[in-house]
Order: structure tokens, then C-alpha cells, then sequence
């Protein structure tokens, strides 16, 4: 892919992810469709929310349904603010959804290569504007919950677990583009801007992530969330 190609595609698209539960995920599909977006990905996990901050964060230790879908980036916040009407995340136990941005993406049905720009304020949030961080985490099967037992140390409420084995695994290799082997934890924590230095330090130490073989972390922008206590 050319870098030309490449500039284009990444200002025009984003991925919109929403962690709900099955019966949310439910209603989002049957959205999805009403809005004509095709090729959404689900993903099974589970929350690691502890229920004194349930009604806060709407995540429970209870299955988690992961939808993932791209969009246009001109179109990103007005589909956000339609599901999250729509599913009420604005509500305890409702979910939550967030935005971000995409790198470079083929093969998208209707897609053409006129370039189009982002929406206004995007490319600063990119910068470290913006109020949330993604962090991944990928470690030995059986150690997710050392990672947010270290994570809710540092100050950090909760976050979602998928395990590296079976359709789970498969799909979430497609997705966010890192080779996850069997028997390995893949660790999906949102983090305040101002907690992220904090997290990263105590994860990279207490995991000795420097060490080969001992996981991976890496961090991503936000663009935007919804269902998050701010």
C-alpha cells in the first residue's frame, strides 16, 4: 500500500467499539442494521469490574459481547451519539463504546480514494488531547488478573479480558492486528490521560514486560468514549 493510499484511508476511517452485554449486543446488531453498517466483528469476553463500581461503570464479571465496526471518520460521532441514544449508555449497566483511529484499512466495501477530512479537533485529540487511552495487554494465560489486580492499584476501575483460544482468538487477531497464540490473555483496560504514565510504569515493572517472553503492552489513542464515568 502506497503512502498516499495510506494518508487517505487514515483520515477516513475510524473503528467504533462497544463492550455490552449480550442483551445490548442484541439490540446493537438490529441497529447495525438499521443504520447499514456491514462487517462489525463480536467478540466474547468478560468485565473485571468488582461490583462496588458496577453502577459507575456498567461492567460486570459477567460475559461481555465486543462489537467492533469501521466508519467513516465524518460519520463517527453522529453514529456514536445514534447508539449511544439508542442503548442508553448514559445509564449504569448500559455499556460503553469508544473511538479510534485507524492506521490503514483495505478492502472496504463502497470506499473510494478521494480524500476526505477528519472531523474538526480529531487530530489533536490524537496528540494527547483527548481524556482516555487505550491500553492492551497481552500476557501467559492465567495472569489478566494480575494485570488489573496491578491496574486497579495504580488507579485504574476495571477492564475486559479475552482469552487467546478458539473464535475468540481468531477474531481478535483480525482485529487488532497482533498475532495472539493459544494460551495467552489479551487485557483491554480504559485509562484516564492522567493515569496512563502511572499504569504503564507499574504494569511494565511488577510484569517485567522488559524481560522476553514476559507479554506486551501497547497504548492507543481515544478519540472519544461513552458509558465512562468522567
Amino acid at each position: 500500500m502506497d503512502k498516499q493510499n495510506c494518508d487517505q484511508t487514515t483520515e477516513n476511517i475510524q473503528l467504533i467499539t462497544l463492550i455490552l452485554s449480550e442483551n445490548q449486543s442484541h439490540k446493537c446488531t438490529h441497529l447495525l442494521k438499521e443504520k447499514h453498517i456491514r462487517g462489525g466483528m463480536v467478540i466474547i469476553g468478560r468485565g473485571t469490574v468488582s461490583s462496588a463500581v458496577l453502577n459507575l461503570l456498567g461492567v460486570t464479571s459477567q460475559k461481555r459481547e465486543i462489537i467492533s465496526f469501521l466508519v467513516k471518520a465524518k460519520k463517527s460521532r453522529e453514529i456514536m451519539d445514534y447508539f449511544d441514544k439508542s442503548l442508553q449508555l448514559s445509564k449504569p449497566g448500559h455499556g460503553i463504546a469508544y473511538i479510534t483511529p485507524v492506521t490503514a484499512a483495505i478492502g472496504l466495501p463502497g470506499e473510494n480514494s478521494n480524500s476526505e477530512q477528519m472531523p474538526a479537533g480529531t487530530a489533536q485529540c490524537m496528540e494527547g488531547e483527548c481524556m482516555f487511552k487505550k491500553l492492551t495487554v497481552i500476557v501467559d494465560r492465567g495472569m489478566a488478573n494480575d494485570v488489573m489486580d496491578i491496574a486497579r492499584k495504580a488507579g485504574i476501575r476495571g477492564g475486559t479480558i479475552l482469552h487467546g483460544r478458539g473464535t475468540g482468538a481468531e477474531i481478535a487477531t483480525s482485529l487488532f492486528g497482533i498475532e495472539i497464540e493459544p494460551e495467552k490473555e489479551l487485557v483491554i483496560i480504559l485509562t484516564p490521560n492522567e493515569l496512563v504514565d502511572k499504569v504503564v510504569h507499574a504494569l511494565s515493572t511488577e510484569l517485567k514486560l522488559e524481560e522476553p517472553g514476559k507479554g506486551i503492552l501497547f497504548v492507543e489513542p481515544v478519540l472519544d468514549t461513552r458509558g465512562l464515568l468522567k
